[in-house]
């Protein structure tokens, strides 16, 4: 019996009560992201970057608006800032730079009582990421910075001491910094802000920067450094700037214990690299970078892979990864270990159009209010009467054998669902690796994390099983139940090692994969003649495989990766509408050329992969009789298309010239042609 159970069809949720909670739940997850971009005249010296010859403030520059794209599309409840330092011309007192309103909830970088610093000018104000913020950093050109805002002659010691004071005026400014995530990243080639340390005014500009640098500290600022100029020389970054990165390391726990927005997990061996571990574990990691950056050219790898690894670590952490769901598995009769899943591959879609209806009158949206009404004597169920009864109904079949039944909710609970099996995970044993097959995934794995907040202890013990099975090549073969109503499945558990490239960068974090298994009803095989042995290949078509098995491997042109196939129209999608969005032309466009998914033709063209496709050919013939009508020659019985097309233009024609088509006209006979004659006139 393929019964539906909805638990939830009788809730209704009250959404006035909640809404306030939900609002502060939500300001956990956004984010606040300040660019601070330096423009001492060392920002403008050519520099030679991906075999590019630019400027550190030109790179700073594009690198910002690129993050502001992906911010729009990925994060578009965040808010984002750019303000430069070590300019010419400052803020207005009480002013504010341009770029867009923000939207109607934004928090704006400046007030009427914010005062305006030496040597700080705001390009954008802090607001939420949209097409407008984008267009007007994108607008900001070399020669138009050098006209309208400029570069100081000489170098102020307190110029980052006074942007810092400006964020920390922004911050105060802002009702959900306290509670929201804060990241500044700062563009810079100066490996000495506050100047020499033999300078008279050294002192003084330091303990200023100190006095930001603690202020900062009440709002969980995260600190990112980006040397561009440590692409053509050592930059030596000093103890102050290791010391501020100390500083503002960002939160160390978000409301679900996770490390701010940059890891999930806790502590420990399955809790380290992408994705895990604390905040200081990143500092560490960026400090290690930026002290290769300071040794000679001789003694590091290539200056631009540093800087492109801290770049695309910075870009992974923009990737806030989310918990889809929180469980608990069970071990045994008193073991239990909390853990959170997160869904890693999923199906990318257009955004779906979405129907708004407003009042008439006021234009305002409407509020949809769901009532139940009594079908014996029409009248309005009250909450607390309708949600005593469950709904049982068939999804497919016969719904006249088996129609809907209305039960009491005790005897449910009493009877199956929640009383037998609960909700969560169940370990039923474990069983060797080889007995899974590719076939047996049913849809997208959940990667599961320890949650030690939920649970203290829980690392520790995912840890131990994690390792076990790594260690044996087993997986845990469980009973999943989602929630109390929802049908309970079986899923295969399986440990995944951590993976790290030779530059010491995380490519595969360590966890559990929660693998939804089919159930025997869900397996279908081949359909194969009833008697009749199948077909077995020839030594001849087995080596004729394998050779063209070998001379088609993608790995022979350049590396391949999966998750780096992009699907083409959804790419194209996004690029007309990023255009149009950012008054842009839309960007020429080649399905052959720019089309992830087609054949690679170098590598179909090579000698090698010829001989292998034309042996496959010769060894499996296609020339099979009895499959398909052989089609009648040209000058065969009935002829070819062309005769066939001549002998309809010639019926066609006598038609048309047995008709008084003129007369027809003199006499208002058109009206009364039908169908077949008014498509003989206009042909």
């Amino acid at each position: 019996m393929a019964e539906h159970y909805n638990d939830n069809v009788w809730d209704e949720e009250n959404e006035d009560e909640e809404e306030d909670t939900h609002k502060e739940y939500r300001d956990y997850y956004k984010e606040k992201m300040i660019f601070m971009i330096d423009a001492q005249a060392n920002m403008f010296e050519k520099i030679e970057l991906c075999g590019e010859t630019t400027t550190s403030f030109e790179a700073a520059h594009r690198t910002v608006v690129e993050l502001l794209k992906l911010k729009a599309i990925q994060h578009p409840d965040d808010q984002v800032a750019v303000v430069l330092y070590n300019t010419r011309e400052r803020d207005k007192p009480g002013g504010g730079a341009g770029g867009g309103d923000g939207g109607a909830d934004a928090d704006y970088f400046t007030t009427p009582f914010t005062a305006a610093f030496e040597g700080v000018r705001t390009l954008l104000e802090l607001q939420q990421p949209s097409a407008e913020a984008v267009r007007a950093v994108r607008d900001l050109t070399v020669d138009t910075f050098r006209t309208t805002i400029g570069s100081l002659l000489e170098r102020r010691d307190s110029s980052l001491a006074d942007a810092l004071f400006r964020i920390q005026n922004s911050l105060a400014a802002s009702r959900s910094a306290e509670t929201s995530i804060n990241t500044l990243v700062v563009f810079t080639n100066d490996p000495e802000p506050c100047g020499p340390c033999t300078a008279p005014g050294y002192k003084a500009a330091l303990a200023q920067l100190n006095s930001r640098v603690e202020a900062l500290q009440g709002y969980r600022v995260c600190l990112r450094l980006f040397p561009l100029a440590a692409a053509v020389r050592p930059f030596n970054s000093g103890r102050l700037w290791r010391s501020i990165l100390r500083a503002l390391s960002g939160p160390a726990e978000d409301p679900d214990g996770e490390a701010g927005h940059r890891g999930e997990g806790s502590s420990g061996d399955a809790g380290s690299g992408n994705g895990a571990g604390g905040n200081l574990d990143w500092v560490g990691y960026d400090e290690a970078l930026l002290q290769e950056l300071a040794t000679d050219p001789g003694q590091r790898r290539d200056p631009v892979t540093a800087i492109t690894a801290l770049f695309e670590s910075f870009k992974r952490r923009l990737s806030r990864k989310r918990t889809l769901m929180k469980t608990n598995w069970v071990l045994s009769g008193g073991l239990k270990v909390a853990v959170k899943g997160y869904l890693l591959v999923y199906d990318a879609a257009k955004n779906a159009k979405r129907t708004v209806y407003v009042n008439p009158v006021t234009n305002q949206p409407l509020k949809v209010i769901t009532s139940l009404v009594s079908t014996t004597d029409g009248r309005l169920l009250e909450r607390d009467e309708i949600s005593t009864m469950k709904l049982f109904k068939l999804k497919t079949g016969d719904t006249s054998r088996l129609p809907e039944v209305m039960l009491p909710a005790s005897e449910v609970s009493a009877s199956g669902g929640a009383g037998l099996v609960s909700p969560g995970l169940m370990l039923l044993g474990f069983k060797p690796l080889s007995c899974l097959r590719p076939y047996h995934q049913m849809q997208p794995s959940i990667f599961l994390r320890p949650d030690e907040r939920s649970a203290p202890g829980s690392t520790t013990a995912f840890i131990s099983v994690w390792r076990a099975m790594l260690a044996e090549e087993r997986f845990a073969l469980c009973r999943y139940r989602k929630a109390a109503n929802t049908r309970p499945c079986l899923v295969a558990l399986i440990s995944q090692d951590e993976g790290i490239d030779p530059y010491g960068i995380q490519t595969d974090p360590p966890g559990i994969h929660m693998i939804f298994l089919p159930y025997m009803d869900d397996i279908r095989y081949p359909e194969t003649a009833a008697g009749v042995a199948p077909q077995q290949p020839s030594g001849e078509q087995m080596a004729a495989s394998k050779a063209l098995i070998a001379a088609l491997d993608l790995e022979k042109v350049e590396a391949f990766d999966l998750t780096q196939v992009c699907n083409p129209w959804l790419e194209r999608h996004y690029a007309v509408v990023e255009a149009l969005a950012l008054s842009e032309p839309i960007p020429p466009w080649s399905a052959i050329a720019e089309d992830g998914t087609r054949p690679r033709r170098e590598l179909f063209e090579s000698p090698e992969a010829v001989e292998a496709i034309e042996a496959f050919r010769l060894a499996f013939p296609q020339d099979v009789p009895g499959r398909g009508t052989k089609r009648k020659a040209a000058g065969e019985a009935g002829g070819g298309p062309a005769a066939v097309k001549v002998q309809k233009a010639e019926a066609v024609a006598d038609a048309y010239s047995g008709i008084d088509w003129e007369g027809l006209y003199r006499s208002n006979g058109f009206a009364k042609l039908n169908k077949d004659d008014l498509t003989l006139y206009l042909r």
